[in-house]
Order: C-alpha cells, then sequence, then structure tokens
C-alpha cells in the first residue's frame, strides 16, 4: 500500500481530505496529514507529500528535508475537500 502524505499549517482541514482521498482509493492509499511542524517525524516509506496551498511557499524547504516528490494540492479542490479530484492527481502523479 502506497503512502501518501499531506502537509499544512495544521493539519485538521488537511486530515478531513486525507479520509476523502482514502475512501476515493478504495483504501487503496493510506493518507496521513501532519502539521509542517511535525511532518519530518512521519516520514518512512512516503511515495508522496502533498502540501496544503497555504504553505505551498515551503515547497523549496520540504523538497530539501525529503526523498520523494513534493507537490502543492491544487487550491479549488483543497477548498471543496475534493478527495476524488485530488487522487486522480496522486494517481498521475506516482504513475498509477
Amino acid at each position: 500500500m502506497k503512502k501518501i502524505m499531506l502537509i499544512c499549517n495544521a493539519g485538521m482541514t488537511t486530515g478531513m481530505l486525507a479520509k476523502k482521498i482514502e475512501k476515493a482509493s478504495d483504501n487503496s492509499l493510506e493518507v496521513k496529514a501532519y502539521s509542517e511542524a511535525e511532518y519530518k517525524d512521519h516520514l518512512n516509506d512516503v511515495s508522496l507529500v502533498l502540501i496544503g496551498p497555504q504553505i505551498r511557499f515551503l515547497k523549496p524547504q520540504i523538497e530539501a528535508s525529503v526523498n520523494v516528490p513534493v507537490e502543492p494540492i491544487s487550491p479549488m479542490k483543497y477548498g471543496i475537500m475534493d478527495g476524488e479530484g485530488v487522487y486522480e492527481d496522486i494517481k498521475k502523479l506516482i504513475g498509477e
């Protein structure tokens, strides 16, 4: 099972989005949300890191601390909590 990490300011809203993405993937993905203060403690076996629109300015800093692709979540999909849409983006990013 591929592990996807979502990073945002506090992890609250992104936690809801993570559950919707897991559901859209029929639980074929493990999706967890973390705050930018804690994500470094949870990087084991992560295949992809997605960052919330509100912290996309941290992308270079986050990329420097991980060895997997880092991409911002579409602000529109994030805003409407479109788990299905973000799941489609993930499939393109991890080649499924």
